[in-house]
């Protein structure tokens, strides 16, 4: 061992040479995974820009949309009160009284045309005077018929 250990230090250029290949490499090895770590970082970077644009294009999108069924809405609306004042001019009683009279040829009846019909209520009245046992005793009736 002695003499092993003699025979290694009596080249010594060959040790430094050997430590620096390895300090070399071993600062190329960190060298690539910087250069990794950069790209990715680059590359995530990257995607979530993409993500936020494409957030924000679909946000326009339907703000477009929204807008465009605002005015729908105003338009409908609109439509909708000139549909009401048409109907409030169909439903005024001068406008059928006078197209009556123009296009049917309908007139006012005289007094003597009029007929009244004259309606018994007492009917109403002799139902509604009936007492509750009165009722009652008709209901008990109708089911002791039954068996």
């Amino acid at each position: 061992m002695l003499v092993a250990k003699a025979e290694y230090d009596y080249y010594p250029e060959y040790t430094v040479e050997n430590e620096s290949k390895k300090v070399i490499k071993k600062k190329k090895k960190v060298r690539a995974i910087n250069k990794r770590m950069y790209i990715t970082i680059a590359i995530i970077i990257f995607a979530s820009n993409l993500l936020i644009l494409y957030r924000y294009a679909k946000i326009t999108e339907a703000n477009m949309e929204i807008s465009r069924l605002e005015n729908q809405i105003i338009e409908l609306e609109q439509t909708k009160q000139d549909l009401e004042g048409k109907l409030e001019g169909v439903k005024s009683t001068t406008m059928i009284s006078e197209e009556a009279k123009n296009s049917l040829g309908m007139i006012y009846p005289q007094d003597g045309q009029v007929v009244y019909v004259a309606v018994d209520d007492s009917n109403d009245i002799e139902v509604a005077n009936r007492s509750f046992s009165d009722k009652l005793k008709n209901i008990v009736s109708n089911f002791s018929s039954l068996f």
